[in-house]
């Protein structure tokens, strides 16, 4: 498999974080999608690199168990990606990454 280039990473990231921002796919997919697209290793590799076991990897990318943030900072830290605090209502959401959200200050 041939390994992307630094701009088809970030294309692919871009396109993984709309869909789950839209709903269109869970953590656990998202997850499971850039280990084998962008580093083309297995869970039992990539729970090494990241410090779980192989089974914590195997239930956040099945979306089942109940990680800690900790965990979660710990497996998604390689695609430069951290646990964060999202607005639960779609149409926040939209608004919110159009830029549409007045009197919010970066």
């Amino acid at each position: 498999m041939k390994k992307p280039s630094p701009t088809e990473r970030e294309a692919l990231l871009i396109a993984l974080l709309t869909q789950l921002f839209s709903g269109e796919i869970t953590e656990g997919k998202l997850l499971r999608t850039l280990r084998k697209e962008l580093l083309n290793m297995s869970q039992t590799e990539y729970a090494a690199l990241v410090g779980v076991s192989r089974r914590t990897l195997s239930d956040v990318e099945r979306d089942t168990g109940s990680p800690t943030l900790a965990v979660l900072n710990a497996i998604f830290k390689p695609f430069g990606l951290r646990a964060g605090l999202l607005p639960r209502s779609p149409t926040l959401m939209k608004k919110m990454l159009a830029g549409e959200m007045p009197g919010v200050v970066e």
